[in-house]
Parts: structure tokens; C-alpha cells; sequence
């Protein structure tokens, strides 16, 4: 294999990681930009990495839960609090939006719920090039690779939705979606998990049902699947440079050749500076809100982008609304069994949708009187998913970034509250939500397309007036999904890399 094209990834999420992963593996020469850190794991530290972060837990919990927190109308868009925080908040016109800082990207902090798209014919439409049958064995390859697990009875999954509530006269477990898979590593023995070494020599621990130490604050032990443990480990040793708390500012074309390089500029974190690295190509994975913001700024602030005049249209939230309902229910301890305890709706209401949920990860290492412990105990956070309008905007405003989303466009968002408002009301069990949603799925804004007129990226990722310049990460995608992302954003990830190594690679 030629190592004649140097590719730079920005991002380590379920786009940057498993492009990177692939073309590694390919024997490209790969760099991979991360702004987050490492995380102080035990798969991280069986696989050598020596500078580690800790994740939020004990009197860590208020220095390492937030990174930033931004606005439309916060000076420069952000106040940046500690540069080893798990998430990123801004507070956005309609919408708020919460993303994390990890090498492996969200994958520390997601549900684990691997599943396709919820949304009919997902793929059709967008691109002659592109559909559900394409994309199917992309998906195969990214559930094999994650080492997704079927939840079965087996397993002896405490505290789930299908044993809570097939009695209850009010509330129906909800139907599983279609090939239900979840990325844990669910113990043969439930009351011994065990330690495990895969092929690589990364170690992790099965779930501890009664420790509940794998929810949306990290996983300590690695009983959650996380990106760093299957793409990353192995891609390091075929010769994949990771760079962590690397924080790309922007990203310049060298010239209008069709061939012309690419410097991509960041901030080292470990010391303060300010560098820049070359590449042929660039594979721009950072996370929505990340992603958009560097091209808007390279575009609009440094002149060292041009054109893409579909940049920050039909920007989306995936429907996301989240609660915490405080069942509160005597002896209840729902952080027992998984952070992922099924689906809920209202007994008979066939329309509602699905109310997924689970309780508060690591709650015993918070710094709260015990008293208000057992209390958030007994409640879970719970949310609903679907599929939005996508009709938001995302540009710079003052050189600041500034986002604008009417959630009055997607009926989605009605549904969601009328449900919890139902479900409430059903139960006698309060459950609070803000007024404006929470998203953790932020999508779209360089979506896939046929041209300029109408997308930023066509079907081999590519940004259509910006040869080697690549997006893989969620600001790709066409449309909401309509359940959990994380699968559709790695099978696109997989297929950029699948067509880039067959245009690449030496006949």
C-alpha cells in the first residue's frame, strides 16, 4: 500500500474514530485531532496511554462534568471552564445542545443502544448514489465490529421496562425496535462479572448490574462499549496517531488546485500553544456543533474555506426531549441493571411515542448528602426520540456562533410532552422537563446532497467546492434518524472510508 496520502481526522466520535480506524488499518498514514482528552479507563490504561483524565466522579464531579458553556449571546460563544470536562452545553435559540470531549467522542457517554434508523427508507432520496440497500452492509460491519449484544433472558437484566410495567394498568412496556442490540459487555454470570481481554490485549470488565458504573458520566471499568476499546486499540498498533487535547481552530486550503494540501490549525491543550500540521486530506468529524463551527469560521471569519452555500441550512435535533421523572417509589433503586431499561408509553395509546429511560449512573459518588442520593435513586432520567423537521440554522453572527431552531415546526415535540404530561398524570409520579428540549443528537447542517444547490457533502462524504475535504460525522446526515444515532453515524463513517480506500489504494 502506497503511504503517499497523509489524511488528518479531526474528532474521535462515531465519525472520526471508525474512518480513522479503517483507513489506518488500509496502511494510510493516518493523524487523528482530538480536543478531549484520554479518559482514565481501565481498557485505556491496559492499552498503555499514560496521560489520562479522570472522568467525573466524587469531589471531581463539578471540575470534570463541564467543559464549556455557550450561547448565542455569550461573548466569543462559549466560556470555556476546564479543558478536562465530559461536556459541552450551549443554550441555543429553541434548542439546547449538549455534547462531549473524550478520545472516543461520544461513545463514553451515549445510551449503547445500537440500532438502524427508525425512519422508513431512510437513505432514499438524497443522493442516486446512495440508499438503504448501500448502506445495509456498512451497518452489518459497525454492529460486528462494536460487538453488539441482543438482550436476551438470559442475561438477567434487573429493572427493566418489560418487567416493571407488564402488570401495570396504566403503563405498557414498548415494543423493542426492530434487531434491538446494545453495546455492553453483559456478564455470563450475573451476580461474578468477570474481567476480559479481548485479541488486542484491552481489558475491560462486564457489567456490575448492582454498580451501575457505566451510564452517561463514563465507564470507568469498560463495561460499555466505547470507541477508544474497538476501532482505536487496534488501529494504534497498524499505525494510527492519536493526538489528544488537540482543539482545531480552523482549517485552510493551500491553494485552488483540485490536489491543493490543507493546514489545519489547533490549540494544543497539553501546553498552551498554538500549532498546525499539513494534510492531503481531511476528515472533518468533531461533532455537529464542533464541525459546523470550525467550517463557519474558516469560511466566513479566516477566508481559508470557500463557497459551500448550503453550510448551517437544515440543521436538526433529532426529536430529542428529555425528563426526570421522579417515581420515587419506596424500596425502588432504579440504578440497578443497566443505564438502558427499555421503552414506555401510556397503556393503549399506540400513538405515543416511545419513552426510553434509565437511572442515574454512579449517584453514590456524587457530593450530595445521602439523603437527596437515595432520593435521585429513585428516579431516571427518561427521554424521547424522533424524527424533527431539521428546519434550524446554524451561522456566525459577529464571528460568534449562533443557532435558531423552532421546535414549533416538528410535531414531534408535542407528542413527546403530551406523553410525559400523560404518563404523570397516569402514575401520580412527577415528571419534569425543560421548556426548551435538550438534544444530545445534534444532525445536519453539511448534509448529504446532489450538488451545492442542495447539500455541502455528495455520497463519498466529500464537500462538493472543497476537494479532500471530507464530513463524517452527524452534520452529514440527510434526515433525523428517529432513534439513537450512533449506528447510522459510524455506517456513514464506514462507507466514507470504504470509498476512499477503493479510489485510493493502488490498482
Amino acid at each position: 500500500m502506497s503511504k503517499g496520502i497523509d489524511i488528518v481526522v479531526i474528532g474521535s466520535g462515531f465519525g472520526g474514530s471508525v474512518s480513522a480506524a479503517r483507513l489506518a488499518e488500509a496502511s494510510f498514514p493516518v493523524t487523528l485531532l482530538e480536543r478531549g482528552p484520554w479518559r482514565d479507563t481501565v481498557p485505556v490504561r491496559s492499552m498503555g496511554i499514560p496521560q489520562r483524565s479522570a472522568l467525573p466522579r466524587g469531589w471531581q464531579l463539578p471540575t470534570r462534568l463541564l467543559r464549556a458553556v455557550g450561547g448565542n449571546w455569550m461573548p466569543g460563544s462559549r466560556v470555556k471552564l476546564s479543558k478536562h470536562g465530559l461536556f459541552e452545553l450551549f443554550f441555543a435559540k429553541g434548542v439546547t445542545i449538549a455534547c462531549s470531549s473524550n478520545v472516543g467522542g461520544g461513545s463514553h457517554v451515549y445510551s449503547a443502544v445500537n440500532v438502524r434508523p427508525l425512519a422508513e427508507k431512510y437513505w432514499e432520496g438524497h443522493h442516486e448514489a446512495i440508499s438503504d440497500a448501500v448502506m445495509s452492509p456498512h451497518y452489518d460491519a459497525v454492529l460486528e465490529r462494536m460487538g453488539s449484544t441482543t438482550p436476551m433472558a438470559d442475561h438477567r437484566i434487573p429493572n427493566t421496562s418489560a418487567a416493571r410495567f407488564k402488570d401495570s394498568p396504566v403503563l405498557e412496556p414498548a415494543a423493542p425496535p426492530p434487531d434491538p442490540r446494545l453495546g455492553y459487555l453483559l456478564p455470563e454470570d450475573p451476580d461474578n462479572p468477570v474481567k476480559i481481554t479481548d485479541d488486542n490485549g484491552v481489558e475491560r470488565y462486564e457489567v456490575d448490574y448492582k454498580g451501575n458504573d457505566d451510564g452517561f458520566l463514563g465507564s470507568p471499568k469498560g463495561g460499555k462499549t466505547t470507541l477508544d476499546t474497538v476501532y482505536l486499540a487496534p488501529a494504534l498498533k497498524r499505525g494510527l496517531t492519536v493526538r489528544d487535547m488537540a482543539e482545531v481552530t480552523a482549517i485552510v486550503r493551500l491553494g485552488n488546485e483540485p490536489d491543493a494540501r490543507y493546514r489545519i490549525e489547533f490549540i494544543n491543550q497539553h501546553s498552551g500553544e498554538r500549532e498546525a500540521i499539513t494534510a492531503s486530506h481531511v476528515i472533518l468529524a468533531a461533532g455537529t456543533l464542533n464541525t459546523l463551527r470550525i467550517l463557519l469560521h474558516s469560511r466566513d471569519v479566516i477566508g481559508g474555506l470557500t463557497g459551500m452555500p448550503q453550510l448551517g441550512k437544515h440543521f436538526g435535533s433529532n426529536g430529542d426531549y428529555f425528563g426526570f421523572w421522579d417515581y420515587n417509589q419506596a424500596g425502588l433503586d432504579q440504578t440497578v441493571g443497566l443505564p438502558t431499561t427499555g421503552g414506555v408509553r401510556p397503556r393503549g395509546d399506540t400513538e405515543a411515542p416511545m419513552i426510553g429511560g434509565g437511572g442515574l449512573p454512579s449517584v453514590d459518588s456524587y457530593p450530595l448528602p445521602k439523603a437527596l442520593r437515595e432520593r435521585l435513586k429513585r428516579g431516571t432520567m427518561i427521554a424521547g426520540l424522533g424524527e424533527d423537521d431539521m428546519c434550524g440554522t446554524v451561522s456566525l453572527r459577529n464571528g460568534r456562533l449562533n443557532i435558531e431552531y423552532d421546535t414549533s415546526r416538528s410535531p414531534i415535540f408535542k407528542r413527546i410532552k403530551d406523553t410525559f404530561e400523560k404518563m404523570a398524570a397516569a402514575t401520580g409520579k412527577k415528571i419534569y422537563a425543560p421548556k426548551t428540549p435538550i438534544t444530545v443528537h445534534p444532525t445536519g447542517g453539511a448534509r448529504l446532497g446532489t450538488s451545492i444547490e442542495d447539500g455541502v457533502v455528495g455520497a463519498d462524504g466529500q464537500v462538493f467546492d472543497n476537494p479532500g475535504l471530507y464530513v463524517a460525522d452527524a452534520a452529514a446526515l440527510p434526515r433525523a434518524p428517529g432513534g439513537p444515532p450512533s449506528m447510522t453515524i459510524a455506517a456513514w463513517s464506514d462507507h466514507l472510508a470504504t470509498e476512499f480506500i477503493a479510489k485510493h489504494k493502488p490498482r
